[in-house]
């Protein structure tokens, strides 16, 4: 057997993703959360349980805004179709508490969410994008497949280790919709990802909600293409699909997981079910 290149597709065999990071659990997700069910996109919400409820203001980009947060009784019902999960209990810079509290603030965070949205939460957002190497292992032990940074890439790649996720941009970077063009009308060629992240009282604080308007009516008209998915529902997937085991000749690939995976192998693309094994006879390269 020739040299080939196998890489994975994403669900229905699509070779682009696309994925929305919103922070705090503001009142502005109310807005947010009615674009993305508009467009038909999902986003990923990172919410405090600490602090649900929490009423006030401040001064963002010059102007003052609400910042109060939705309240516990929400969270079931606002985020429907969406994904609650984790930003550490009261938005704490956890490198900085010392570890007994730091896995308190993930432990405590994810339990009062699970309890409050009746799903699982596996994902996180390090609060002020702050995190080192311990936080990454409490976060690891707590639970958590995955976390994103503030570091803007400009890329579409998918990280190695998914506790160190940087983003593709925020919302109000200059590039964002160059990027956007970039990544929906240009050829993958391997499993491309658009991760934005944000938080929805910065669309008040400068008074933009036209930029993500603009960005999700144009990355709708792209569905048949992009897999619009949260971030855990992303990062489940790439998990299972790295634990794929390859028979010695690389004819057949078994799929250990309860998840169907899609691969490309040389030109050729092929969905391996769940528990099953796809043969793969004589690729093209």
């Amino acid at each position: 057997m020739g040299q080939r290149n196998d890489f994975m597709l994403y669900p229905g065999g699509k070779k682009k993703a696309m994925t929305f990071s919103y922070d705090d659990g503001v009142v502005q997700d109310r807005r947010l959360v009615e674009l993305f069910n508009q467009y038909g996109v999902k986003g990923t919400f990172n919410l405090n349980a600490g602090i649900l409820g929490f009423q006030g203001s401040a001064v963002v980009s010059g102007r003052e805004t609400d910042i109060s947060k939705v309240t516990e009784e929400e969270v079931g019902t606002l985020y429907q179709g969406h994904e609650v999960a984790g930003h550490s209990l009261w938005h704490s810079f956890l490198q900085n508490v010392g570890t007994p509290m730091a896995m308190y603030e993930l432990v405590e965070d994810r339990r009062a969410l699970e309890r409050l949205s009746g799903a699982l939460v596996r994902f996180f957002a390090y609060p002020f994008g702050a995190y080192d190497g311990n936080v990454k292992e409490l976060l690891r032990l707590a639970g958590y497949i995955g976390a994103r940074t503030v570091e803007s890439t400009h890329s579409f790649s998918i990280p190695e280790d998914m506790l160190e996720w940087h983003p593709t941009c925020h919302h109000n970077d200059p590039e964002l919709m160059p990027l956007a063009e970039k990544f929906c009308e240009g050829p993958a060629f391997g499993p491309a990802l658009f991760y934005l992240w944000g938080h929805a009282y910065e669309f008040d604080a400068d008074g933009n909600w036209d930029v993500m308007e603009k960005l999700l009516r144009y990355v709708s008209g792209f569905s048949q293409d992009v897999w619009f998915a949260g971030n855990t529902e992303l990062a489940a997937y790439i998990l299972a699909f790295r634990q794929r085991i390859y028979s010695a000749d690389g004819s057949k690939i078994y799929n250990p997981t309860c998840t169907d995976l899609w691969i490309q192998v040389g030109k050729s693309s092929c969905r391996i079910p769940a528990g099953g094994t796809a043969v793969v006879e004589n690729p093209e390269i």
